[in-house]
């Protein structure tokens, strides 16, 4: 609190609180994620920091600095604010969007799985709220929360589940061993939301989600009639139930869809979709995200010397916040 004013409450997962700050030594807006470091999720704290510590790409967003005090139950990781706004908020609020648009975000958060991937981690939690706009002035995007990340090789691991169950690959879910291309998986979810304003393998219920994941069961149909053909084969090549047939994050930059030809460039911007088709599931999506979230109001109150901040809904709120 010496250092740092902090404003509002931006979200909340399972294990943290995302707080929008400021720094009073220079002006700057920061994000504060404050996080429960009692001796059941340290571990989790642990393995974020390490992360971020070592990690250096233009897809990730980076850390300032980490408050760690030894026993106090909490720890702060101070990180760079982005835009605010994540990529189905940014999306649904807009009166259209192209597929081109689509690709060009897919296409960066492929660079950052890549360097990721060869850093031996997985993110293994990719879902809209994980990937958050860097900029208004352009379309770019950066992976936040590396809260889940684990080192995954090539040989594959078992790894702990704790990502949103309608973005997670099979194997993870199945508990069989995790493999780079368990992000891949994630991507491809993350593209069809965005091509169809619909959750490719959501049921009726949680059981109902798990067993469409495992038998890979979705339908073609929900997507946009305007999508382009390269779309539909992109998301059956990452579909797949072994994560080994699935492509690797520089296999899926080779696909023609994500090409950066004029020609495919041309064709995808022809693809325009409305904003409003995605408000649905965006609703939806960040209704059932508090639900699962933590009730950390004690330990935000311990570390902003405060009573609970005031939580920051309004994405024009987000939008017109300084970069």
């Amino acid at each position: 609190t010496d250092k740092y004013n902090f404003i509002s409450e931006i979200s909340r997962g399972r294990f943290s609180v995302v707080v929008k700050a400021i720094d009073k030594t220079c002006d700057k807006d920061v994000v504060a994620k404050i996080l429960d470091a009692s001796p059941d999720t340290k571990y989790k704290v642990d393995v974020e920091f390490e992360a971020l510590c070592t990690l250096r790409h233009e897809r990730i967003a980076s850390l300032i600095e980490a408050y760690l005090p030894y026993d106090a139950g909490y720890s702060v990781l101070i990180l760079e604010k982005l835009q605010g706004a994540d990529i189905i908020t940014y999306l649904s609020s807009r009166h259209e969007y192209t597929e081109q648009m689509v690709a060009t975000i897919i296409t960066q958060v492929l660079d950052g799985l890549q360097y990721l991937h060869w850093r031996g981690l997985c993110h293994l939690d990719l879902q809209p709220d994980n990937i958050v706009m860097a900029s208004l002035k352009s379309l770019q995007v950066k992976l936040v929360d590396l809260g889940c990340a684990q080192r995954v090789t090539k040989l594959g691991n078992v790894v702990k589940y704790h990502g949103h169950v309608e973005f997670t690959a099979p194997e993870v879910l199945c508990q069989e061993p995790a493999y780079p291309q368990s992000d891949i998986w994630s991507v491809g979810v993350l593209a069809y939301v965005m091509l169809s304003g619909v959750s490719p393998f959501l049921g009726e219920n949680i059981g109902e989600t798990r067993q469409n994941i495992n038998f890979v069961r979705f339908r073609f149909e929900h997507l946009y009639k305007e999508l382009t053909q390269e779309a539909t084969r992109f998301l059956m090549l990452v579909f797949k139930r072994a994560p080994n047939k699935r492509p690797s994050a520089e296999e899926c930059h080779e696909h023609r869809w994500l090409l950066p030809s004029e020609y495919m460039i041309k064709r995808r911007e022809r693809a325009v979709f409305l904003g409003s088709r995605l408000k649905d599931f965006c609703e939806k999506y960040h209704e059932i995200r508090p639900e699962e979230a933590s009730t950390l109001e004690g330990l935000t109150c311990l570390v902003t010397g405060k009573g609970p901040l005031q939580r920051s809904n309004s994405i024009q709120e987000e939008l017109i916040t300084k970069d």
